[in-house]
């Protein structure tokens, strides 16, 4: 390497969601002394994401303008094949059918973007290219950074599954950044070699959730309840696997033994059916159960952080995996306990009985003992705290992520 900056082009073929805001926490925080970066899109973010972007400092350009419709496309209904020749056919045809999809997916639908990326590497000419949104579906940037002989790294966020053919492309990059200890182990039991897999967590934006200035939403008074209510927040998208349904029942459960329990799902349903079917679930449910005064929605909030701060226990009732947990570390950070389904990334952040409590996955009893425990032992709650935000300066300030990030860079760069 040489004493001048190093040139980083970002490659992100999602333009919203928490991929986007994680690339504008790394951005954000590059030494700019050392780092040149450009943020290449699919298509142009909305010019409000644009313009957070551009902020840091970052050139930002796309492969396609903005489309204000691009989120209204229909969706069309798929058919799980893949599935069905599997049980019919067994694993190893399967697995040849997965590789043959991914092929023709990426000749068909993926060339494009390939020709675009290539075309913007041959005119940048980065040191780095960093690809934002994982093994599975960062073929054209691997490709196009494998052909113009650039080193690449890929971000892995999700638990998306490698046919052969994917795990045979995955071998042009020479690091997987991945978010947790999951999300690591899914990727190595597919295929990809260990020794290329680091795992560096999330970060956490303590100018937005920093315990010492957020000041606590007064949520008890805006939903009906008084100062005496104990309040257990979920704070997630309402779609079936964030488990709200479980939350629901633990509710139920808990308040037999302690009637000042209420529970506050915040967050939206996505634009499906299904989450619409779900979301209509859980109102029959909580009418049922005799909850209509003791659980309410919020809908979407832009005070996260407040909320969090408000409530007095938050919960991530995931039914499956999630592959980080970014709440889980937002809520340590604004002071509040959490309680979480032990799985996945929340593993690698939460020590039972010491910065957060644990329960199985789908267990509604379980997660209403835990509630339980909380509400009655002040002390717990308190120690929790103690060690939550200990465990936030420790591991997941931005500082952290960046500086484990640009090691990364460096260690690559050297190695090129």
């Amino acid at each position: 390497m040489s004493s001048q900056k190093t040139h980083v082009l970002y490659v992100a073929e999602f333009s919203t969601g928490g991929s986007v805001e994680s690339l504008l926490t790394l951005v954000n925080g590059l030494d700019r002394s050392a780092y040149d970066a450009t943020i290449l899109f699919y298509t142009m973010p909305a010019p409000a994401t644009r313009e957070r972007l551009a902020s840091t400092g970052a050139s930002v350009i796309a492969l396609r303008p903005y489309s204000p419709g691009a989120e209204a496309q229909p969706r069309f209904r798929k058919r799980n094949l893949q599935a069905r020749v599997g049980r019919v056919f067994g694993n190893t045809a399967q697995r040849f059918y997965a590789s043959v999809k991914f092929l023709l997916h990426l000749l068909r639908f993926r060339r494009a973007a390939y020709r675009g990326i290539r075309r913007t590497i041959r005119e940048l000419k980065p040191d780095l290219v960093h690809l934002n949104n994982g093994a599975d579906t960062d073929a054209p940037g691997i490709l196009a950074a494998r052909v113009a002989g650039i080193p690449a790294v890929c971000h892995t966020r999700t638990f998306g599954r490698l046919p052969h053919a994917g795990v045979l492309v995955s071998r042009s990059v020479s690091r997987f950044i991945c978010i947790s200890s999951a999300v690591r182990d899914t990727l190595v039991s597919q295929g990809v070699a260990e020794d290329r897999c680091v795992v560096v967590p999330n970060a956490v934006d303590l100018s937005r959730f920093d315990s010492r200035q957020v000041r606590a939403a007064p949520i008890r008074g805006e939903f009906g309840w008084d100062d005496t209510a104990m309040v257990f927040a979920l704070v997630g998208r309402v779609v079936s696997w964030k488990g709200q349904d479980f939350f629901i029942r633990a509710i139920a459960e808990a308040r037999a033994r302690d009637p000042s329990i209420r529970g506050l799902i915040v967050g939206d349903g996505d634009s499906t059916a299904a989450s619409g079917a779900f979301r209509a679930n859980l109102e029959s449910m909580i009418a049922e159960l005799g909850l209509a005064d003791a659980v309410a929605f919020s809908g979407h909030r832009s005070d996260i952080p407040e909320i969090m701060k408000g409530a007095d226990v938050i919960v991530c009732a995931s039914s499956q995996p999630e592959p980080f947990g970014r709440v889980i570390i937002e809520s340590m950070a604004v002071g509040t306990p959490v309680i979480a389904t032990d799985a996945g990334g929340a593993r690698d952040i939460i020590t039972d009985g010491v910065n957060g409590l644990l329960v199985p996955l789908r267990d509604s009893r379980a997660l209403a003992q835990a509630m339980l425990r909380l509400s009655r032992d002040k002390g717990l709650a308190a120690r929790l705290c103690q060690q939550a935000e200990k465990s936030v300066a420790e591991n997941y300030t931005v500082r952290n992520h960046v500086d484990r990030v640009c090691a990364i860079y460096r260690g690559v760069l050297e190695e090129n």
